[in-house]
């Protein structure tokens, strides 16, 4: 299959050369000027074109510019992205496609997707991996990051593709669309899937207006709804998961997955009620599905106020030059912390002189801070949060000699009874019973401290802290950061998002 070649020869393609055609500094001109640069035959091998018979293939240079095009101003779908290749004449500049073609169909710019997905031949790494890669070296060879600069890692919020429902509308348009990718699979009219799977609703226009009589208010008539749904998906997934052999096999694993979603939803959405009904679960896991058409999306939070839908984006960069050095995409749901040593490992493979990278709390645990020492890096963050609730004594506030293995609270009362970790390091500490009696603080550290019986009974208060993992390092960095020259120096540093 040989690759599509284009001279620009008409009057109408020379204007796509023009230099007011594209302004300076835009993505679209420096695609149009450097994507002998930005784009290395090496990096597409495997793609269409390698071939020297068979149908002409799209260019991958000209793929790879249209996809980053899409996403250079928010995000479009494929199909928005080639329609507007097909009218715009900075991107047609951008991509060095004559007026007399065609842009690419959706079909082959998600098969450069899926492509760029895979494996390097040689490196056994995604394309998308080494491309990213490619371009971050490009921007330090050419001296963006400065002799100073000041790495920092955050996270911020990314949107799922897909639209976040509630429950009834992710039953209702899952079962939509189920449908939908059932007919075309059978080749059979929509209708026919409606009769068969005698619902109506199939054929609506959208979930919303077929319930739109429902008074919602009405815990009798939620549950009606529900229980109409839920009938219906159990006799829609057996169907098709009976019938999948019976379709072209690239259709399967589509159908599947929505059966498997829709299944989902039903288990961890809905329960029964007392008199046999269905309702929706009040508390429901942060990791439930919140979109049929992008299952990975979940809710959680940025901060204690405001609630995201959808993933991450972790970055690790400079705050002076604004190079990001990695990147990494998760669920929402997922740690920031978890995230710190897979971008130190990337970044360090880029510039290997990073030794101190500032965060937020969110990579100040002890674990992050250990595992990045072990590659050479030292993370800047503030501590996490100490164990004081209210009024009461938390564990900070009893001092600890670790090397007697000796732990003394506020009131003077030592004990040396601990239980230790493999390491040697201890555990917890145990006070001998009585020994609280004369202690001044008493009150105040013997709270939710009873243990039960076997009967059922609560016991005698009993005097234990269960301590950190590294508890003595904890101490070490709650110390550092407790020094307010430490506070004043890391407010000076440029906070930049991700």
């Amino acid at each position: 299959m040989p690759v599509k070649s284009f001279s620009l020869l008409s009057f109408e393609d020379l204007v796509l050369l023009r230099d007011d055609l594209v302004e300076p500094g835009t993505m679209s001109w420096l695609l149009r000027e450097h994507a002998s640069l930005l784009f290395p035959g090496w990096l597409f091998a495997g793609w269409k074109g390698d071939e020297s018979v068979g149908r002409k293939a799209w260019p991958a240079r000209l793929l790879m510019a249209l996809l980053l095009l899409r996403h250079s101003e928010a995000g479009q779908t494929r199909v928005g992205a080639i329609r507007r290749a097909a009218t715009d004449a900075a991107w047609r500049a951008a991509l060095r496609l004559p007026w007399s073609e065609k842009p690419p169909t959706e079909k082959t710019l998600r098969e450069f997707e899926a492509f760029l997905k895979e494996n390097h031949p040689d490196i056994e790494r995604p394309r998308y991996e080494l491309g990213f890669e490619h371009w971050t070296r490009l921007c330090r060879d050419a001296g963006l990051v400065g002799e100073a600069p000041v790495w920092v890692a955050d996270s911020t919020p990314m949107w799922c593709f897909g639209a976040v429902l509630g429950t009834v509308r992710l039953l209702g348009d899952g079962l939509r669309s189920l449908a939908q990718l059932w007919a075309s699979a059978r080749k059979v009219a929509l209708r026919t899937v409606a009769l068969e799977w005698d619902s109506l609703l199939l054929i609506a226009k959208s979930t919303k207006g077929f319930f739109e009589g429902t008074d919602w208010s009405d815990m009798e008539a939620r549950s009606t709804v529900l229980a109409e749904l839920v009938s219906t998906v159990a006799l829609a997934t057996e169907q098709v998961l009976a019938g999948l052999l019976t379709v072209r096999s690239n259709k399967r694993k589509r159908l599947a997955r929505r059966c498997k979603n829709l299944l989902r939803v039903v288990e961890e959405d809905l329960e029964a009620t007392e008199d046999g009904g269905l309702r929706v679960r009040q508390r429901r896991s942060a990791k439930r599905l919140i979109s049929v058409t992008d299952p990975d999306a979940q809710h959680f939070r940025k901060s204690a106020s405001k609630v995201c839908s959808g993933f991450k984006i972790h970055a690790l960069g400079d705050a002076v030059s604004g190079l990001v050095l990695a990147l990494s995409v998760t669920p929402g749901g997922v740690h920031d912390s978890t995230q710190m040593v897979p971008l130190l490992e990337r970044a360090k493979a880029l510039r290997v002189d990073i030794e101190e990278v500032l965060a937020d709390t969110a990579y100040g645990g002890m674990e992050t801070r250990n595992a990045a020492r072990e590659i050479g890096v030292e993370v800047v963050a503030p501590p996490v949060r100490n164990s004081r609730k209210g009024d009461g004594l938390g564990r900070e506030d009893f001092a600890i000699d670790f090397e007697a293995q000796v732990m003394t609270c506020p009131g003077g009362v030592s004990t040396s009874r601990c239980t230790s970790f493999e390491n040697g390091r201890p555990r917890s500490f145990t006070w001998a019973k009585g020994s609280e009696s004369g202690c001044s603080c008493r009150e105040s550290c013997l709270v939710h401290k009873t243990r039960p019986r076997k009967d059922g009974s609560l016991g005698p208060p009993r005097r234990r802290i269960v301590l950190h993992p590294d508890e003595e390092g904890l101490r070490a960095v709650r110390a550092e950061w407790a020094n307010p020259r430490r506070e004043l120096a890391t407010a000076a540093v440029p906070r930049v998002s991700a």
